[in-house]
């Protein structure tokens, strides 16, 4: 069932009246607690970090930029986390960089940023989301086939354009304040253009030397460990554990969880679930409940993992906290959703059945 701390509850409508009245989310961490949430605090919080995330969109189309660098200064600095321990600063940048329709779309996104480089030229900020989004606009070009399938425009396009995503980050290199974000975008960079081995694990350790919460650079470079891009079999997990081990406790288990997110759906169906603990990622998550509280979006993750490793005890209640609330992000489309939760209901009534 979704946890949603009393607490956090109050904090929220507070930040809903923010957001419709001056269109920015008031930095506040998810306090601790256990206290289950309702479907309406559920919708609320949903419905306004939609409205936080088109006023940052049209902040951008309507070119504030000192306004959005005070907004980032303001998450890096306090390192707001919301229900779920997402960083506000990391749904910050995804929303500078909401998906596009149309080639015309991304370059006149793209102009809004260069703009804002040219006058706030300190920024930061502006480089990392322009990176990104250069980085998003080159997969576009490639298509996520397999490489014999890619056209040799796409390739050049995909080239030309990671290099300036590239170019971009290593600009902001001595830019101060320091931002972990651009060490994410820097290894999603490095895993494009085939980093060694060596240059990656270098640039991981550099970004969690400066930011070690921020998770997200453990979920980026265990990803590039993975088979399908440039690491062997078992070194994806066998990083997840080590990671997890070096910082122990519900810590540890927490980040195993946050890790294990990526590893077993990028892995797609190849990556084998069970060189993964499921009784430590069960301990991650219930940890994740208690500092943080559950968002819609990580008990999608965990009926994923669970439905991954045919746990039908544990996914049955995770899809019924979720309803008709799927996740695209998680499942990738609706088919996969439904069958997933219909095994999980089947199994549930036949262990029902067999207990009368």
């Amino acid at each position: 069932m979704s946890i949603f701390p009393s607490a956090c509850m109050r904090r929220f409508h507070v930040f809903l009246l923010a957001v419709l009245l001056v269109g920015v989310l008031p930095g506040a961490r998810a306090q601790r607690g256990d206290a289950p949430a309702s479907a309406t605090a559920d919708d609320d919080v949903t419905h306004s970090l939609e409205q936080w995330k088109r006023s940052v969109e049209s902040s951008l189309i309507q070119e504030k930029f000192a306004g959005l660098d005070r907004m980032a200064d303001q998450y890096r600095r306090e390192k707001t986390r919301l229900p779920g321990g997402e960083w506000q600063l990391r749904l910050f940048y995804e929303a500078l960089n909401a998906p596009h329709q149309t080639d015309k779309d991304t370059r006149d996104h793209i102009a809004h940023l260069e703009r804002w480089i040219q006058q706030r030229p300190d920024s930061i900020t502006a480089r990392v989301a322009l990176a990104a989004s250069l980085d998003r606009w080159a997969w576009v070009a490639r298509g996520h086939s397999y490489a014999d399938k890619v056209t040799p425009e796409g390739w050049q396009l995909f080239k030309e354009r990671m290099k300036q995503s590239q170019a971009t980050l290593e600009a902001a290199g001595n830019l101060s304040p320091m931002c972990p974000q651009l060490y994410m975008e820097m290894i999603s960079v490095g895993l494009a253009q085939s980093w060694d081995a060596a240059r990656m694990k270098d640039l991981f350790e550099q970004g969690i030397q400066f930011e070690p919460g921020y998770y997200y650079l453990y979920r980026q470079y265990a990803n590039y460990l993975l088979p399908k891009w440039h690491g062997h079999a078992g070194d994806a997990s066998a990083f997840a554990k080590a990671s997890a081990d070096a910082i122990s406790g519900s810590a540890g288990d927490l980040l195993y969880f946050q890790i294990a997110t990526i590893l077993i759906k990028r892995g797609d169906d190849s990556f084998p679930v069970h060189e993964m603990d499921w009784d430590r990622i069960q301990r991650g998550y219930q940890a994740l409940s208690t500092e943080y509280g559950t968002s819609r979006h990580t008990t999608n993750q965990f009926a994923f993992i669970a439905y991954k490793v045919r746990d039908e005890a544990v996914a049955s209640p995770q899809f019924e906290a979720i309803g008709d609330h799927w996740s695209r992000d998680v499942w990738g489309n609706r088919e996969l959703f439904d069958r997933a939760r219909d095994w999980a209901r089947s199994h549930s009534s036949q262990a029902g059945s067999g207990a009368h």
